[in-house]
């Protein structure tokens, strides 16, 4: 396993998700992110090995490797790295999209009165109005995948779109960040528990 050296001047991000933060690096042109709660580096790399078994194009999602992450003080540390796939386009993320033009996502996505199926449409309305983008089948691709491999952090803030501010176009970033899945929490599901702990009782 390939070993990823930080050094000491690395700028150290934390990444906050649903379940607590993260350690992150840039290093060059790659993304090295620290395993925190499980083995959430095995995760991404899982997942992205099915995405390649998958129908969809190479450039539709980001393959993750996995590393072992050696601090500058020599501690070690297991993990996953991918390359950066931004390049010189500016990354926002769809809640970021929604507040850029002075609106937010909870309307949508908190109205109890609105089907699953209808929050979505709406989402996707006021995506196609903000980008020019009509991502439906893309998204619906994502959100299926996250289905599959029991993706638990899939929000607002990790549905990420590309803008290149030179041509003034958008696009949708690859799939990425798919580490809390395939129960790889092993705070909340420790290895030897039955996979009963799976049995959603809410929706």
């Amino acid at each position: 396993m390939e070993t990823v050296h930080i050094p000491i001047n690395a700028e150290h991000i934390i990444s906050t998700s649903s379940k607590g933060n993260q350690s992150k690096w840039r290093i060059g042109n790659k993304w090295v992110k620290q395993n925190a709660r499980g083995y959430e580096g095995q995760a991404e790399v899982l997942a992205s090995l099915m995405l390649e078994c998958s129908t969809l194009d190479r450039s539709k999602y980001v393959v993750y490797q996995p590393c072992i992450i050696q601090l500058a003080d020599g501690e070690q540390f297991e993990g996953c790295y991918s390359l950066d796939f931004r390049g010189t386009k500016q990354e926002v993320t769809l809640e970021r999209l929604f507040e850029a033009n002075f609106s937010s996502t909870d309307p949508i996505t908190n109205n109890k009165t609105l089907s699953t199926k209808e929050k979505f449409e709406q989402l996707m309305a006021q995506i196609e109005q903000y980008t020019g983008l009509v991502v439906h089948h893309q998204i619906a691709q994502l959100f299926a995948f996250d289905a599959l491999i029991l993706n638990e952090d899939r929000h607002t803030n990790n549905i990420l779109f590309l803008y290149d501010p030179k041509e003034k176009t958008w696009e949708l970033a690859p799939i990425f960040d798919n580490g809390l899945s395939l129960l790889s929490d092993e705070k909340d599901y420790p290895p030897g528990k039955p996979l009963t702990i799976i049995n959603y009782t809410s929706a």
